[in-house]
């Protein structure tokens, strides 16, 4: 009797060894880490022809808003293009782990990521979309929908921060905040400098 219980003891471990599922090769795909950008706004905003003013010779919200949009997502147009490698109109996990990690210098226990402001947001933001899929099943996203990812990440309030305090800058006074307040031309080439 000892004997047939311990062959059953063994049969049902065998049983429930083989029936756990396991996780497909796929799955131990690893989202490289890209930290949260700093403010990079003004440098992607250096680089804008002029903000348009309305008839009133300033430039307001509506007007901030629309020339900071434009700016970043044709940045954000540039950097999808260079980061598709492969020019497939995908951005594959691959892609992004080739670029990121040529991005993280130092020794082991003091490395730091580097990059411009012309890339890091758009490769946060990657990052962080493919940090919310199932990468067993797909590992890469299209460039067309990536439009509504940065979209997203224009609400966010860490960007509306950065751009209520970019806007207090170009005007040159702190207190003029984006909803009221406004700047002249004048005001956006001395801040462009």
């Amino acid at each position: 009797m000892d004997l047939r219980r311990f062959t059953l003891l063994a049969l049902f471990h065998v049983w429930a060894v083989a029936s756990q599922r396991r996780q497909p090769q796929m799955s131990y795909l690893q989202v490289p880490s890209v930290p949260e950008p700093p403010p990079l706004l003004a440098p992607l905003l250096r680089t804008a022809v002029a903000a348009k003013h309305g008839p009133s010779g300033a430039c307001d919200e509506a007007c901030f808003v629309a020339l900071v949009e434009k700016v970043v997502h044709e940045a954000a147009q540039l950097a999808w293009a260079r980061l598709d490698a492969n020019s497939d109109g995908q951005l594959d996990l691959e892609e992004l782990g080739s670029v990121t990690q040529k991005s993280w210098t130092g020794k082991k226990k003091r490395k730091r990521f580097v990059a411009g402001a012309e890339s890091w947001p758009f490769r946060y933001i990657l990052a962080q979309q493919f940090s919310t899929m199932d990468l067993s099943r797909s590992a890469r996203l299209a460039v067309a929908v990536m439009p509504e990812h940065v979209a997203r990440w224009l609400r966010s309030v860490a960007f509306l921060d950065q751009r209520k305090a970019l806007f207090d800058q170009v005007a040159g006074d702190v207190s003029v905040g984006d909803e009221d307040g406004a700047f002249a031309l004048d005001d956006w080439h001395r801040w462009r400098g």
